[in-house]
């Protein structure tokens, strides 16, 4: 199989072909148009038809060259922690832009059966989750001017910081409005209203739901809480090591935070009070419980979404 692995930065892209009869080649281009134009005729003159580019999700600069080159080979998007654990198996020693495109490419060509073809998002999918990552950073930003108000001597450095927050609720205001006009004008509108029956599910929490379900093809409710981080991560070998169980720190820190609030709010539902309250009588301390009912929104979340019903109470209510 003939393989191109892609390390790529904010300007330049290395390249690394490794072609199935061992031939191997590297070159350095710009991440921009011309440089995606450059490689592709690169690959033309190897006379190569079927190739698989592997590039790892590198922030949003991996963006452009996987849409691009999506249109003409197989593309395949690898989580750079993969690729960090490929590095210590192989017992790589160093670590230049070129040695990380040829890995790339070795593990492309080790593991190539299990990755999927990149599929480039729909336009209100790339909008909904840009939009959902500028609440979260509204927030963050409004909260650091509220605590350095409270700390704030003077008044002028006061009335600056409240001017700020102002502003920025404003904006988050414009932006959640802007979030609800792009679900309502596509075909997430039904899956929108229904996640927002779960108890402690509102409208933030919904978009962002959708935002994860709409964007990956799961193909079961315990993938989507793996996705999120919230299964719990088991260590035990032999008589000697049997660490207490934990929750994994693997997952989008976003969507895990995201639930975090709801199953709060969920924990004080009468639909949930029992599965709360026999989670507490079995000596869990609440931290865990609270932690199992995110769990368990998540993957209500998920058959909501798929299923394309509103949530009933009676299905997950347990005894008090």
């Amino acid at each position: 199989m003939n393989i191109i692995g892609l390390d790529i930065s904010k300007d330049h892209v290395d390249c690394y072909l490794r072609k199935k009869d061992g031939r191997e080649d590297y070159c350095r281009i710009g991440n921009d148009m011309a440089g995606f134009l450059l490689l592709h005729e690169k690959i033309k003159q190897h006379r190569i038809r079927k190739l698989l580019v592997c590039m790892e999700a590198t922030g949003i600069y991996y963006e452009q060259s996987a849409k691009y080159f999506s249109r003409y080979y197989n593309v395949c998007v690898v989580n750079p922690l993969k690729i960090k654990e490929h590095a210590k198996k192989t017992f790589a020693r160093t670590k230049t832009d070129k040695t990380d495109a040829k890995l790339i490419a070795d593990y492309a060509r080790r593991y190539h059966d299990t990755l999927h073809d990149y599929q480039p998002p729909k336009s209100e999918q790339y909008e909904l989750g840009k939009l959902n990552a500028l609440l979260n950073q509204l927030k963050k930003q409004i909260q650091q001017h509220r605590n350095q108000l409270h700390s704030a001597k003077d008044d002028y450095v006061a009335n600056v910081h409240s001017m700020l927050i102002r502003e920025l609720e404003r904006h988050m205001r414009l932006t959640v409005e802007r979030i609800e006009h792009v679900i309502c004008c596509s075909d997430w509108h039904c899956q929108y209203r229904n996640l927002m029956t779960i108890p402690g599910i509102g409208k933030e929490t919904a978009a962002v739901l959708i935002q994860h379900l709409s964007s990956r093809n799961f193909a079961t409710a315990n993938q989507f809480v793996a996705f999120a981080g919230l299964n719990p991560q088991i260590v035990r070998s032999g008589t000697s090591v049997c660490k207490p169980d934990k929750l994994s720190r693997l997952g989008h820190r976003h969507l895990k935070r995201a639930l975090f609030m709801p199953a709060l709010a969920a924990a004080r539902n009468e639909c949930f009070k029992g599965f709360i309250k026999r989670l507490l009588d079995k000596g869990k301390k609440k931290m865990v419980a609270l932690v199992a009912l995110m769990r368990k929104l998540a993957k209500i979340a998920y058959g909501i979404y798929k299923n394309g019903k509103p949530f009933d109470c009676k299905l997950y209510q347990a005894p008090v």
